[in-house]
């Protein structure tokens, strides 16, 4: 099997899998879901076996990758950008929560729980900086 058809493949089964597990869990049914995560555990060696190949599987129909340092520091503005603003709200919704603990007590652990989603992102994030920093 080439590359090409191995991407095909692999393109229609993630898509299958998505599918399986959102109407498994739309319905309710556990099964569909457990179906889903079986044939996950089963594609990933395949994935694994081919990993360095990955780009020539996902070529676009002109067989080019075009990608240079400009794209990559736009996407590396727009995810720093997203994730800053996903925490500033999380943190936010936190705090307000938290604030309003003597009129919703029963919501107290809520926003104790999104501090400490907030603090894991953030633990994350410079893990993975220092990381990348250290391999590139």
């Amino acid at each position: 099997m080439n590359l090409k058809t191995l991407g095909n493949a692999l393109k229609i089964t993630s898509g299958f899998i998505t599918a399986l597990w959102v109407v498994g869990l739309i319905v309710g049914n556990i099964y569909l879901v457990a179906l889903a995560i079986v044939m996950l555990i089963i594609i990933i060696p395949v994935v694994y076996a081919k990993r360095d190949k990955l780009d020539e599987m996902f070529k676009g129909k002109d067989d080019l990758i075009i990608e240079d340092e400009r794209t990559r520091l736009i996407y590396e503005k727009a995810s720093n950008m997203a994730l800053g603003i996903s925490l500033a709200i999380i943190i936010y919704a936190g705090v307000v929560i938290v604030a309003l603990r003597n009129s919703y007590p029963q919501f107290t652990l809520v926003g104790y729980t999104l501090f400490a989603v907030t603090a894991l992102f953030l633990v994350i994030y410079f893990l993975s900086t220092v990381y990348y920093k250290r391999k590139y």
